[in-house]
């Protein structure tokens, strides 16, 4: 069967598509949109699915669509209201609209209904239609199947993780009623949830205040907590956890929203460093889900653990996990949060054995002829390189640093050398330089790309994630090695967040990082995305070429181009 996935949620839209097992292609609509972690039905990116696939709406036999109350159906009924709350949502005024989607959505019921409520079954025949004329006219005619927010969570995780059983459990601010969920999973018999916990009890939500409270931005900035936890002290904090797990059961002690605001600002951020407000939190999130994993792993004698949701872009809280003694191995979903949707509404619908994922670059790709162009059209002086990995490797042994753009583009959050900047990490002083040049805030780690065959030489029980590290999901305590060669991605707390490049998925990364390695004695470089600060990753070559400008890089290697910077 041939799929197509559409996640329409407030929260990171985006479009999959299957032909059986195989992904034919995966994107968010954020990278089309330019706006980060873009909501709403994702036009963009479905257009750009067909044009890439050339296949015809008589090809595909379902359309399947995350969820059964998330959005609410009058959100669905009218998609402007997916930007106006998108955006009030994130807003640091709280506008009169802002205060009303504060009431409606952590203080009225009807947004945490789920699918088996009555607003949820009310809701359930009207569906259908709505999506029909949200779609394309060529695709109206097509089956529709609409998966549950946290199934289809669950469902990508696990089928991509290859694991033939295994415990599941996903974590986010909140979808279809519950904002947590442990299932276990076993090819043959499917998902059977076992636990969840209502919408109340959200860690997802949690976070989102504190950031709000931090005077970042909610629903976007929740992982600079994480960065700034590394250099706070938890036990300073005097105020107890607001997460209670007792007897299978969570309770969340505290308040969200506005209220929630109003009470981190007078009960925190008044009386503590934020630094140590940040590791209190990081603590509470670690303590909390560990515990309701070592529960339920020890109640199923499952070995093996899934996890997926946005909670889990937290990758201290996925070294713990994974650190567990209960835990023979971890899979991080790749696109773990509401963009992972797409694909885990396919996964689910299909009943297909779970197949390990190899990479994620599932996105656009861009012909040498359109890279041309759009050099040519910058007026930039450029050379086309036969042995383009080889003279990449050669400017980052120089010191250089380089931006890639290569091949299709990731799926997800990360970039994993197809759309990222490079440069050599034996000087701290590189880490000053690229802050200034993509305008990112000076307590975030940078992270390391490694060849994988050389990880144990550079970080610490690898093993037990060994896969979900080549996603860059999960932290690792660094050795000493690591520590002394590489300064400059060790983060204040002596751990990295590493991406292990097998040479099988990612052939022309594998090949930099091995001919880096011939020349500097190591195949160890900093990765980080292809954007500007709060910007999505690049996805086009006129992207790639504005930003490499803009941040005044010293190269760009695109395709088979290489481009010096001409400042």
């Amino acid at each position: 069967m041939i799929c197509l996935g559409i996640n329409e949620d407030l929260f990171d839209s985006g479009v999959a598509l299957c032909d059986g097992g195989r992904v034919l292609f995966a994107a968010n609509e954020e990278r089309y949109s330019r706006r980060k972690n873009e909501g709403g039905f994702p036009h963009k990116s479905l257009d750009a699915l067909i044009r890439a696939t050339k296949l015809e709406a008589s090809e595909i036999d379902c359309i399947c669509v995350s969820g059964l109350a998330t959005p609410p159906l009058p959100v669905r009924i009218f998609p402007r209201a997916h930007f106006w709350i998108f955006d009030a949502l994130r807003s640091r005024e709280h506008t009169l609209f802002k205060r009303v989607m504060d009431v409606a959505v952590y203080r009225r019921p009807a947004s945490q209904a789920s699918g088996t409520s009555l607003l949820g079954r009310m809701s359930r025949p009207f569906l259908a239609p709505v999506m029909r004329r949200t779609l394309p006219k060529s695709l109206r005619g097509i089956e529709l199947r609409f998966v549950d927010h946290h199934k289809a969570h669950a469902a990508g995780g696990w089928h991509c993780s290859g694991y033939e059983e295994a415990l599941a459990v996903t974590a986010d601010g909140m979808g279809d009623g519950v904002s947590l969920t442990v299932s276990r999973c076993k090819n043959g018999d499917g998902i059977e949830r076992l636990w969840s916990a209502p919408a109340r009890s959200s860690l997802g939500m949690f976070f989102e205040v504190l950031a709000e409270a931090f005077g970042f931005v909610s629903l976007r900035d929740e992982g600079k907590i994480t960065g700034l936890a590394a250099c706070g002290d938890a036990s300073k904090v005097k105020e107890p956890s607001p997460f209670v797990f007792v007897d299978g059961r969570l309770e969340y002690t505290g308040l969200y929203g506005l209220r929630g605001l109003d009470w981190a600002k007078r009960k925190l951020m008044s009386q503590y460093a934020r630094e140590d407000v940040a590791a209190w939190a990081q603590m509470v999130l670690e303590d909390t889900l560990a515990a309701v994993a070592v529960h339920w792993l020890r109640k199923t004698g499952l070995k093996k653990l899934v996890v997926a949701g946005g909670v889990f872009a937290n990758v201290r809280l996925n070294q713990r996990l994974h650190e567990l003694g209960e835990v023979e191995s971890l899979f991080v979903y790749p696109n773990m949060g509401d963009g992972g949707l797409s694909l885990g509404v396919i996964r689910e619908t299909q009943s297909l054995p779970p197949e390990k994922i190899a990479h994620a670059f599932l996105g656009d790709s861009f012909s040498s002829a359109e890279v041309e162009r759009a050099l040519a059209g910058a007026s930039l002086d450029f050379e086309r390189c036969p042995s383009i990995e080889e003279r990449v490797a050669g400017l980052l042994a120089g010191g250089h640093i380089v931006a890639r753009f290569a091949g299709a583009m990731e799926w997800g959050p990360r970039a994993l050398g197809n759309r990222s900047i490079l440069v050599r990490t034996s000087d701290r002083r590189v880490v000053d330089r690229l802050n200034t040049l993509l305008r990112r805030s000076d307590f975030m780690p940078f992270a390391p790309a490694m060849l994988a065959e050389d990880s144990d030489q550079y970080v610490l029980g690898a093993g037990k994630a060994r896969h979900a590290a080549e996603f860059m999901t999960v932290c690792f305590a660094c050795t000493q090695r690591m520590k002394e060669e590489h300064p400059a991605i060790v983060h204040v707390d002596g751990t990295a967040r590493a991406q292990l490049v097998v040479k099988e998925n990612n052939p022309g990364f594998h090949e930099i990082l091995r001919r880096f390695k011939e020349q500097s004695g190591t195949g160890v470089v900093l990765n980080t995305s292809f954007n500007i600060h709060e910007e999505p990753i690049v996805r086009t070559p006129e992207e790639a070429i504005a930003a490499f400008l803009s941040a005044r890089l010293d190269y760009l290697a695109i395709n088979e181009f290489l481009v010096k910077s001409p400042f």
